[in-house]
Protein backbone atom coordinates (compact mmCIF):
# COMPACT_ATOMS: atom_id res chain seq x y z
CA UNK A 1 0.00 0.00 0.00
CA UNK A 2 2.93 2.36 0.89
CA UNK A 3 4.43 1.30 -2.64
CA UNK A 4 1.93 2.51 -4.38
CA UNK A 5 0.83 5.52 -2.32
CA UNK A 6 4.34 6.94 -3.09
CA UNK A 7 4.15 6.05 -6.78
CA UNK A 8 1.30 7.98 -7.21
CA UNK A 9 3.00 11.06 -5.63
CA UNK A 10 6.32 10.27 -7.93
CA UNK A 11 4.13 10.08 -10.82
CA UNK A 12 2.67 13.98 -9.64
CA UNK A 13 5.69 15.16 -8.95
CA UNK A 14 7.01 14.22 -13.06
CA UNK A 15 3.39 15.84 -13.88
CA UNK A 16 3.95 18.93 -12.06
CA UNK A 17 7.52 18.98 -13.38
CA UNK A 18 6.70 19.02 -16.92
CA UNK A 19 3.98 21.37 -16.75
CA UNK A 20 2.82 24.30 -14.20
CA UNK A 21 -0.46 24.28 -15.15
CA UNK A 22 -1.09 22.07 -13.05
CA UNK A 23 -0.90 24.30 -9.68
CA UNK A 24 -3.95 25.94 -11.19
CA UNK A 25 -6.18 23.06 -9.81
CA UNK A 26 -6.11 24.70 -6.09
CA UNK A 27 -6.94 27.76 -7.26
CA UNK A 28 -9.84 26.49 -9.62
CA UNK A 29 -10.90 24.29 -6.77
CA UNK A 30 -10.73 27.64 -4.17
CA UNK A 31 -12.73 29.39 -6.76
CA UNK A 32 -15.18 26.72 -7.37
CA UNK A 33 -15.77 26.14 -3.54
CA UNK A 34 -17.00 30.04 -2.43
CA UNK A 35 -18.95 30.07 -6.19
CA UNK A 36 -22.72 30.04 -6.13
CA UNK A 37 -23.18 26.57 -4.13
CA UNK A 38 -26.53 26.05 -5.79
CA UNK A 39 -24.74 25.10 -9.29
CA UNK A 40 -25.01 21.48 -9.66
CA UNK A 41 -22.45 22.07 -12.48
CA UNK A 42 -20.38 23.41 -9.45
CA UNK A 43 -20.71 20.52 -7.30
CA UNK A 44 -20.20 18.40 -9.87
CA UNK A 45 -16.97 19.73 -10.85
CA UNK A 46 -15.39 21.02 -7.75
CA UNK A 47 -15.94 17.26 -5.88
CA UNK A 48 -16.10 15.29 -8.61
CA UNK A 49 -12.41 16.50 -8.91
CA UNK A 50 -11.63 15.71 -5.36
CA UNK A 51 -12.91 12.36 -6.26
CA UNK A 52 -10.77 11.51 -9.24
CA UNK A 53 -7.68 12.80 -6.69
CA UNK A 54 -8.38 10.45 -4.02
CA UNK A 55 -9.04 7.32 -6.26
CA UNK A 56 -5.96 8.10 -7.69
CA UNK A 57 -4.19 8.46 -4.33
CA UNK A 58 -5.92 5.91 -2.11
CA UNK A 59 -3.97 2.59 -1.61
CA UNK A 60 -6.82 0.64 -2.25
CA UNK A 61 -8.18 2.28 -5.58
CA UNK A 62 -4.92 3.54 -6.52
CA UNK A 63 -3.69 -0.31 -6.67
CA UNK A 64 -6.37 -0.86 -9.30
CA UNK A 65 -5.61 2.28 -11.21
CA UNK A 66 -1.87 1.56 -11.62
CA UNK A 67 -2.69 -2.24 -12.58
CA UNK A 68 -4.91 -0.60 -15.54
CA UNK A 69 -2.83 1.91 -16.66
CA UNK A 70 0.53 -0.30 -16.53
CA UNK A 71 -1.31 -2.10 -19.03
CA UNK A 72 -0.19 0.38 -21.93
CA UNK A 73 -1.71 3.73 -20.55
CA UNK A 74 0.33 6.13 -20.34
CA UNK A 75 0.06 7.11 -16.58
CA UNK A 76 -0.04 10.85 -17.59
CA UNK A 77 -3.16 10.55 -19.42
CA UNK A 78 -4.80 9.83 -16.11
CA UNK A 79 -4.40 13.68 -14.62
CA UNK A 80 -5.82 15.01 -18.01
CA UNK A 81 -9.41 13.37 -16.88
CA UNK A 82 -9.96 15.58 -13.99
CA UNK A 83 -8.38 18.63 -15.03
CA UNK A 84 -8.93 19.24 -18.51
CA UNK A 85 -12.57 19.75 -17.74
CA UNK A 86 -11.73 21.66 -14.35
CA UNK A 87 -9.82 24.11 -16.46
CA UNK A 88 -12.43 25.06 -18.78
CA UNK A 89 -15.92 25.18 -16.47
CA UNK A 90 -13.33 27.40 -14.11
CA UNK A 91 -12.25 29.46 -17.24
CA UNK A 92 -15.53 29.75 -18.94
CA UNK A 93 -17.11 30.79 -15.55
CA UNK A 94 -14.74 33.55 -14.35
CA UNK A 95 -15.20 34.84 -18.02
CA UNK A 96 -19.00 35.02 -18.61
CA UNK A 97 -19.04 37.38 -15.63
CA UNK A 98 -16.74 39.74 -16.39
CA UNK A 99 -17.74 42.50 -19.75
CA UNK A 100 -16.00 44.71 -22.24
CA UNK A 101 -12.30 44.69 -22.16
CA UNK A 102 -11.54 43.05 -18.68
CA UNK A 103 -13.45 39.87 -20.49
CA UNK A 104 -10.85 40.05 -23.41
CA UNK A 105 -7.54 41.17 -21.58
CA UNK A 106 -8.86 37.59 -19.53
CA UNK A 107 -9.23 35.74 -22.28
CA UNK A 108 -5.57 36.43 -23.50
CA UNK A 109 -3.84 35.61 -20.49
CA UNK A 110 -5.66 32.26 -19.87
CA UNK A 111 -4.69 31.97 -23.71
CA UNK A 112 -1.22 32.54 -22.82
CA UNK A 113 -0.74 30.52 -19.99
CA UNK A 114 -2.44 27.63 -21.87
CA UNK A 115 -0.03 27.53 -24.60
CA UNK A 116 3.06 28.64 -22.33
CA UNK A 117 2.73 26.08 -19.83
CA UNK A 118 4.06 22.79 -20.61
CA UNK A 119 7.03 21.84 -23.09
CA UNK A 120 7.06 21.74 -26.79
CA UNK A 121 7.22 18.38 -28.25
CA UNK A 122 8.17 19.30 -31.53
CA UNK A 123 11.69 20.25 -30.60
CA UNK A 124 15.58 19.02 -29.40
CA UNK A 125 15.63 17.27 -27.39
CA UNK A 126 11.87 15.36 -28.19
CA UNK A 127 12.56 15.27 -32.17
CA UNK A 128 15.88 15.96 -34.23
CA UNK A 129 16.03 16.87 -37.41
CA UNK A 130 16.04 13.90 -40.23
CA UNK A 131 19.37 12.70 -41.09
CA UNK A 132 18.60 9.57 -42.82
CA UNK A 133 16.22 8.04 -45.01
CA UNK A 134 14.47 5.78 -42.59
CA UNK A 135 13.39 8.50 -40.78
CA UNK A 136 14.85 7.60 -37.55
CA UNK A 137 17.39 8.66 -34.91
CA UNK A 138 20.57 8.33 -36.11
CA UNK A 139 21.85 6.48 -33.13
CA UNK A 140 19.14 3.62 -33.83
CA UNK A 141 19.94 3.62 -36.91
CA UNK A 142 24.26 2.90 -36.47
CA UNK A 143 22.87 0.69 -33.25
CA UNK A 144 21.01 -1.39 -35.82
CA UNK A 145 23.69 -1.84 -38.19
CA UNK A 146 26.37 -2.94 -35.89
CA UNK A 147 23.72 -5.64 -34.18
CA UNK A 148 23.44 -9.19 -36.48
CA UNK A 149 20.58 -10.40 -37.56
CA UNK A 150 18.47 -12.51 -35.35
CA UNK A 151 19.92 -10.56 -31.85
CA UNK A 152 18.15 -10.87 -28.85
CA UNK A 153 19.15 -7.19 -27.09
CA UNK A 154 18.27 -5.28 -23.94
CA UNK A 155 18.59 -1.54 -25.29
CA UNK A 156 18.35 1.73 -23.55
CA UNK A 157 15.53 3.82 -23.65
CA UNK A 158 16.66 5.92 -27.04
CA UNK A 159 17.04 2.69 -28.80
CA UNK A 160 13.97 0.46 -27.82
CA UNK A 161 11.12 2.11 -30.33
CA UNK A 162 13.09 2.45 -32.94
CA UNK A 163 15.67 -0.38 -33.85
CA UNK A 164 12.87 -2.88 -35.07
CA UNK A 165 12.23 -0.54 -37.37
CA UNK A 166 15.53 -0.55 -39.37
CA UNK A 167 15.96 -4.27 -38.26
CA UNK A 168 12.86 -6.56 -37.20
CA UNK A 169 14.53 -9.25 -36.90
CA UNK A 170 16.13 -7.91 -33.59
CA UNK A 171 13.79 -9.07 -30.42
CA UNK A 172 13.86 -6.73 -27.57
CA UNK A 173 14.20 -7.97 -23.97
CA UNK A 174 12.77 -4.56 -22.72
CA UNK A 175 9.61 -3.63 -24.26
CA UNK A 176 8.85 0.06 -25.43
CA UNK A 177 5.47 0.13 -22.75
CA UNK A 178 7.30 -1.22 -19.40
CA UNK A 179 8.28 -0.76 -17.35
CA UNK A 180 10.14 -3.74 -17.18
CA UNK A 181 12.28 -4.20 -14.13
CA UNK A 182 15.66 -4.05 -16.61
CA UNK A 183 14.49 -0.95 -17.72
CA UNK A 184 13.45 0.59 -14.31
CA UNK A 185 17.47 0.14 -13.39
CA UNK A 186 18.59 1.55 -16.29
CA UNK A 187 16.51 4.70 -16.06
CA UNK A 188 18.35 5.77 -12.67
CA UNK A 189 21.33 8.26 -12.86
CA UNK A 190 23.53 5.31 -11.58
CA UNK A 191 22.91 1.71 -12.49
CA UNK A 192 24.12 -0.93 -10.05
CA UNK A 193 25.28 -3.46 -11.87
CA UNK A 194 24.64 -5.73 -8.36
CA UNK A 195 20.64 -5.61 -9.43
CA UNK A 196 21.11 -4.94 -13.30
CA UNK A 197 23.73 -7.34 -13.78
CA UNK A 198 21.78 -10.78 -12.82
CA UNK A 199 18.45 -9.78 -14.16
CA UNK A 200 20.41 -9.02 -17.46
CA UNK A 201 22.08 -12.58 -17.40
CA UNK A 202 18.10 -13.92 -16.59
CA UNK A 203 16.73 -12.74 -19.46
CA UNK A 204 19.29 -14.84 -21.72
CA UNK A 205 20.29 -11.49 -24.43
CA UNK A 206 22.82 -11.48 -26.65
CA UNK A 207 23.71 -7.70 -26.33
CA UNK A 208 23.20 -4.91 -24.40
CA UNK A 209 23.26 -1.86 -26.16
CA UNK A 210 23.34 1.62 -23.69
CA UNK A 211 24.82 5.49 -24.01
CA UNK A 212 28.05 5.95 -23.49
CA UNK A 213 26.84 8.77 -21.15
CA UNK A 214 24.74 5.87 -19.14
CA UNK A 215 27.83 3.54 -19.56
CA UNK A 216 29.70 5.92 -17.59
CA UNK A 217 27.53 6.22 -14.61
CA UNK A 218 26.81 2.62 -14.10
CA UNK A 219 28.22 0.82 -10.63
CA UNK A 220 29.99 -2.17 -11.58
CA UNK A 221 32.27 -3.85 -13.88
CA UNK A 222 30.05 -5.35 -17.02
CA UNK A 223 32.64 -8.37 -17.30
CA UNK A 224 31.93 -9.59 -13.75
CA UNK A 225 28.49 -10.64 -15.20
CA UNK A 226 29.84 -12.20 -18.32
CA UNK A 227 29.47 -9.57 -20.86
CA UNK A 228 31.93 -8.06 -23.20
CA UNK A 229 32.42 -5.26 -25.27
CA UNK A 230 31.54 -5.57 -28.51
CA UNK A 231 31.33 -2.51 -30.50
CA UNK A 232 30.76 1.32 -28.97
CA UNK A 233 31.60 5.02 -29.70
CA UNK A 234 31.17 8.05 -28.37
CA UNK A 235 27.26 8.37 -28.20
CA UNK A 236 26.74 3.97 -27.73
CA UNK A 237 28.30 0.91 -26.72
CA UNK A 238 27.42 -2.71 -27.12
CA UNK A 239 28.40 -5.02 -24.68
CA UNK A 240 27.97 -9.48 -25.85
CA UNK A 241 26.63 -12.12 -23.54
CA UNK A 242 29.70 -14.94 -23.67
CA UNK A 243 26.66 -17.58 -23.30
CA UNK A 244 25.75 -15.82 -26.79
CA UNK A 245 26.18 -17.72 -29.90
CA UNK A 246 27.61 -14.37 -31.24
CA UNK A 247 30.21 -13.97 -29.09
CA UNK A 248 33.73 -15.15 -30.19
Amino acid sequence: MKETFSLAISELAIVMESSPILYLVPVCLIYLYFKDKSSLWRTFFLWGTLFLFFLYICPVSGKILHYCLSQGTYFRIFWLVPLVPLFCYTATTVITHLQGVKRLCLFLVLLFCSTQFGSYMLKEPNFYPVTNPYKLTQESVDTAKWLPDGAYIVGADWLVPFIRQYNPTITLVNERNGPDAISVELAKDYPDLAVLGPLVQSSGCDFVAIGQDKNQTIQGNWEDYGFHFYRGDNRCIIFVNEKSEFYQ
